[in-house]
Order: C-alpha cells, then structure tokens, then sequence
C-alpha cells in the first residue's frame, strides 16, 4: 500500500461503509467527532486525510471495532515509500474485502484452495479446516461469516466488473479424494458462478512453484470508486499489499501466462487429472 494515495483510499472507503451501514449522514458523523461537516466530506470523498489522531473516533463514529480502528491508523502512518504493508491476514482482508468491492478488474489465484468468494459453507468448514489444522472453532465460524459477506458484495455489484478465479487443479484433486459428494457439489457451484457477466474462472493443470502459489491482483479498471493497483499475497504469519508499479507489472505479466495455460471451467474435464498425472 503506498504511502499516501492507497492508506487514504482505504480509511475513506472505510469510514464510507461504515457510516452508510450505521444509516447515518455525513452531518451525523461529523457532529460526532467534533468536526465540521464540510470537513468530513472531504476526508470520504479523499480531498483529505484525517489526522491518525482523529481516525479512532472516527472509526467508532462509523460502527468499527477496534481491531479495525488500529488497522486504519497503521494505514494512515503509512510507512516508507515503496514498501508493501505487512499486517496479519485479517488485517489485509479488509482491504481485500473493499477491493472487491470496488475494483474494476481483479484476478485472484490459489493453487491448492478454492479461492474465499467461490467456496460453498461446506468446503469451508471440511476443506478448509483440513488446510488450517490449528485454527480454532471462533476462527473458522469467523471466516465464513466473512467470506459470506464478500460473496454477497461481489453478487450484488450493480457495475460489470471483470473478475478472473484461477484454481489450481491441485485443489480439485485434493477435494476429490475428501468427498466425492462435496467435490461434484463446489465444481457445480464453479460453473454456476462462470455464467455470471463478467465472471471467468479457469482451472491450471500441473504445478506451480510455491512462491506464486496465491496471489490477487486488483486494478481500478472502469469503476469510480475503486482504489489504487493493489497486489496482495500471503504466507503463513503474515501477508502483503504491494502497490509498487514495477512489481505489479512483474505478478500481471505472471497472471497472464498462468491464464494461458489454464482451462475454462466450460470445458473442463474432470476425469482428465487422471491422465495428466500419469
């Protein structure tokens, strides 16, 4: 996340959300936090920044926890130019969660999960509790009340974004030899969200090496709302918001390669993993 232009975006878009949930005026807000209105206006609209000092009240004013209050100052401190923001994965998944909200365009790969927006309440609670074996039942639960909201988000878009899911076949072969029930189930539920507008999904056959793995790219694209090119990658403790243009060029030029050798959904025989490991 840069510096400036991504951690106002992101608090703008916060504070936004928040307060249109919270059903009340930017007048209301700002009465709240002892700020004149025309003052918050240009905090949302991103004329401004809020000091770091004022972004708790601010958050509180618009329904955030604290958790998400802190997050925001840390993007509002922002840090030296060209470093990405390092932040736990629940942290960085608020911004995700706004970035697919509002992105004109974004890719999102995994090569050994069903990317979050895709995944039935099942595959969460079987495949993904198989792939986080310390998580606990409030970690879980958490994460698909989460990945719930981002799905609904991303269905009830009124713009057309373009939204390309890469799946490594790895993660259908996985699943298939959980349940062959659940398997038939989420490729089912694959396809049904292929035939959405703007909605692509391509299965990649072989191996990847692990460091690209997973990764998201998102691009503002013809929305007027979306924030700055975001890429966004994870390991095991912690995860990353890349903005650096050189770097996001590198993992584009990555997506369009992996995208070549993938198969459309449409077509995707699922009887083929068979031959292709022999």
């Amino acid at each position: 996340m840069a510096k400036t232009e991504s951690g106002i975006w992101f608090i703008r878009m916060m504070l936004r959300t928040g307060r249109e949930a919270m059903g009340k005026t930017q007048g209301q807000v700002a009465r709240q936090c002892h700020l004149a209105t025309d003052t918050y206006r240009a905090y949302e609209a991103g004329r401004a920044s809020p000091p770091a000092k004022n972004i708790e009240a601010l958050a509180r004013a618009c329904g955030h926890s604290e958790e998400k209050a802190q997050y925001m100052v840390k993007a509002a401190l922002g840090r030296a130019e060209g470093e990405a923001l390092e932040a736990e994965m629940r942290y960085n998944a608020l911004f995700i969660a706004l970035a697919e909200r509002y992105s004109g365009f974004f890719f999102k790969f995994d090569a050994l999960l069903i990317p979050g927006p895709l995944q039935l309440q099942r595959y969460h609670y079987i495949a993904v509790r198989k792939s986080e074996p310390v998580a606990t039942d409030d970690w879980i639960d958490g994460g698909w009340v989460f990945k719930e909201e981002r799905q609904l988000a991303i269905e009830t878009r009124r713009d057309r974004p373009t939204i390309q899911f890469l799946i490594g076949e790895a993660a259908l072969t996985q699943l298939r030899t959980i349940s062959e029930e659940l398997y038939e189930a989420q490729l089912t539920h694959l396809r049904r969200w292929a035939r959405k507008p703007g909605i692509f999904i391509r299965i990649l056959p072989g191996s990847v090496p692990a460091r690209l793995s997973a990764f998201d790219i998102y691009l503002r694209g013809e929305s007027m709302l979306a924030g700055p090119p975001i890429v966004y990658t994870e390991i095991a403790d912690s995860s990353w918001l890349i903005d650096d243009p050189t770097r996001i060029a590198g993992y584009d030029e990555i997506r369009k390669v992996l995208w070549k050798k993938a198969i459309r959904i449409e077509v995707y025989n699922d009887d083929d993993w068979r031959y292709r490991l022999a």
